[in-house]
């Protein structure tokens, strides 16, 4: 059974729960659902970029992405950039 930590205490994932593995396997809308992010084409066209997310007060998550990149790419860079934010909102920790 998925589990997440909460104020210091497993507690059971909810299907709304955002786990590691549910943001790897998760269709991309219902990880975008979950997470409550947006997708915002990006007029960045640099090779470079591959991506910005934005989390407002509010926790609504918005993922500025080149507009000019296969759907594949754009699913991996929802996926690294969601995941980051994951990371920072929980301090570095699992």
């Amino acid at each position: 059974m998925a589990t997440q930590k909460s104020s210091g205490t497993r507690v059971p994932a909810t299907s709304s729960t955002l786990t590691i593995g549910r943001l790897l396997d998760a269709p991309l809308p219902e990880l975008l659902a979950t997470s409550g992010a947006e997708i915002i084409d990006s007029s960045i066209t640099d090779a470079e970029f591959y991506g910005a997310a934005i989390q407002h007060r509010s926790g609504r998550i918005h993922l500025h992405l080149p507009a000019d990149r296969s759907a594949q790419e754009r699913d991996l860079m929802v996926r690294t950039l969601v995941g980051r934010l994951l990371v920072a909102r929980h301090g570095g920790s699992q």
